[in-house]
């Protein structure tokens, strides 16, 4: 569990602001089970392509997240926090059953922007790069962000993202 805090009354990613003042949790399950599907429109490579993250589709996610508001709720309880918060606005202490949070989840659960695997990197056929990062079956290119990593990183992608764009370019420096 990765928790985030932001000063302000934020929803949806920080495009809605909610009027008050005071601050914003948001939580994100690390380890994911539910696996999205990223296809090809139509051969027309102008073509945005075909995309279904499928959130939640897998039932430790779900559970997950609900465990992540409830644990939330349990560390804003304690004695050095407690006093100085007026009130739960989001999802409200009214919400206590597993079905009145996931209605809540359902409605602003989403993505931190941070999805891998698209182009998974291994050894088998069914990887889309090699251990080199190569493109199976197309000479001279190579993947080299993010979308290569065969499981959710447990964090931001950026420093894991840094190290594979390292890698690429000794590989790549390697082969000329």
């Amino acid at each position: 569990m990765q928790i985030h805090v932001a000063p302000a009354y934020l929803v949806r990613g920080g495009l809605e602001r909610i009027e008050g003042h005071g601050f914003t949790i948001n939580t994100t399950f690390l380890r994911p089970e539910s696996v999205g599907e990223v296809r090809a429109a139509s051969p027309d490579p102008s073509r945005e392509p075909l995309i279904d993250p499928r959130y939640f589709s897998h039932p430790l996610d779900r559970k997950m997240s609900l465990t992540q508001i409830r644990t939330t709720r349990e560390i804003l309880a304690q004695s050095a926090i407690a006093p100085l918060i007026a009130d739960e606005r989001m999802p409200g202490k009214h919400l206590q059953t597993d079905h009145e949070l996931w209605s809540y989840v359902r409605e602003y659960g989403g993505c931190d922007y941070h999805p891998v695997g698209t182009c998974r990197m291994g050894a088998d056929e069914k990887s889309v790069v090699d251990t080199e990062l190569r493109v199976r079956g197309i000479d001279g290119l190579r993947v080299v962000d993010a979308s290569i990593a065969p499981t959710a990183i447990s964090g931001n992608t950026m420093a894991p993202t840094m190290a594979i764009a390292e890698k690429a370019a000794d590989l790549i420096k390697s082969a000329i």
